[in-house]
């Protein structure tokens, strides 16, 4: 179930990245962040999330009242270096908000 946050508000994104149970940086601790809004249009990015502590980068989301209702992906990107042939590859994870209007 996504989470709802109401139109014309800002909303955190956060994403961790892990090895087994350990938090681990990305390479050069960067993480990108697009969202895309309930009609498949960009609200915002590719934007730079903020490194907050190890594996864990942030950014905050604002809409505006005319930005349609409905879901809203957020889509991190980063790469990781898996090492063997595979090398540095990129890592996508997603997060669904509801943006929903509150009277």
């Amino acid at each position: 179930m996504a989470t709802k946050y109401e139109r014309n508000s800002t909303w955190k994104s956060q994403v961790t990245y892990t090895s087994g149970t350990t938090n681990i940086d990305c390479s050069g601790n960067m993480a990108y962040l697009t969202v895309y809004k309930s009609d498949g249009t960009t609200l915002l990015g590719p934007v730079s999330g903020l490194h907050e502590e190890t594996g864990i980068y942030k950014y905050y989301v604002s809409t505006q009242s005319t930005d349609p209702l409905g879901l809203y992906v957020c889509e991190w990107k980063t790469y990781f270096d898996y090492g063997g042939r595979q090398s540095w590859l990129p890592k996508y994870d997603r997060e669904i908000v509801q943006v929903v209007h509150v009277e």
